[in-house]
């Protein structure tokens, strides 16, 4: 019996001494390698307040697969975990649920998509090749005498996200923003429900461009946008199904920060990406990726 009590009070001394020693690995790592930033506020890094109010799979997220994944690539798997779990002060057991609510979603979504182009819109970053950002009046939807009056309508919050990076692009009534949470959506102009909102394999800094494409089943519009893994996305414009995804680079650290254009001027670097995409979808506009 006492050499069972020894035994049970070694066991638990060993796994409280090695809940210490994991809790002063993520405090000493923190110190080596982030806090140079974090805690001076250099290039508006988020601050010890801020990193303690998000999720441990939020922080983890963002070392291995968003804005901080060149500085933790020298990181193990081990380690940036002790560094998300001592940031937050919480378990990885413990998440944040980031799924919209039923009450988010629209309560129907119409059957036909319309057109685009024949409405207000404005697509991807600065509307054109050019990115000059211009948008005359018919495209607009109002007048310049009108911008003044304007009043807010309704706002959007993004589940678990503490920033966003994606700029929201306006087609067929509908808004489509990527966020850092690795989700985008298709939300109403007029309300601000979630018509669909669809998973990504990394946070979405990319606007998103809306085009018209042909398929098996006749022509339909599809909406395109690119996540910080690199990874290019083709989806349904009105019901968010995915119709292709791409990689377009193999790089650890590759990510897509620009946002897709259309153009039916094709290039050689064209052809190669588009050489990745099933043959079974043709594209009527070519994507570029221009610089946000």
């Amino acid at each position: 019996m006492r050499l069972f009590h020894r035994s049970v009070t070694s066991c638990c001394a060993l796994l409280f001494s090695a809940c210490l020693l994991s809790a002063q690995d993520g405090a000493a790592l923190y110190k080596r390698s982030c806090a140079l930033c974090h805690d001076a506020g250099i290039e508006r890094a988020p601050n010890r307040e801020t990193l303690h109010a998000m999720t441990p799979r939020q922080v983890l997220a963002a070392m291995e697969s968003g804005a901080m994944i060149s500085m933790a690539a020298t990181l193990t798997a081990a380690e940036r975990r002790a560094i998300a779990e001592f940031v937050t002060g919480k378990s990885l057991g413990q998440d944040l649920e980031t799924t919209p609510s039923k009450q988010a979603m629209c309560g129907t979504t119409p059957r036909d998509f319309p057109d685009p182009l024949a409405e207000p819109r404005w697509l991807g970053w600065g509307n054109e090749l050019a990115n000059t950002r211009f948008q005359d009046a018919p495209a607009a939807g109002l007048t310049p005498g009108q911008v003044p009056r304007l009043k807010l309508k309704w706002a959007f919050g993004f589940p678990g996200d503490v920033s966003l990076n994606s700029q929201p692009s306006i087609a067929g009534g509908r808004v489509y923003v990527g966020s850092q949470g690795a989700k985008v959506y298709s939300l109403s102009a007029a309300t601000g429900c979630i018509h669909w909102w669809f998973a990504t394999a990394a946070p979405v800094r990319s606007a998103v461009s809306v085009g018209r494409i042909e398929t098996e089943s006749g022509p339909r519009f599809a909406a395109f946008f690119g996540d910080s893994s690199a990874v290019v996305y083709a989806v349904d414009a009105s019901t968010g199904t995915l119709l292709w995804k791409t990689k377009v680079d193999d790089h650890l650290a590759a990510r897509i920060t620009g946002s897709p254009r259309f153009t039916t001027e094709g290039s050689t670097f064209l052809l190669r990406l588009l050489k990745r995409v099933p043959r079974r979808w043709r594209i009527t506009s070519a994507a570029v990726f221009v610089a946000a």
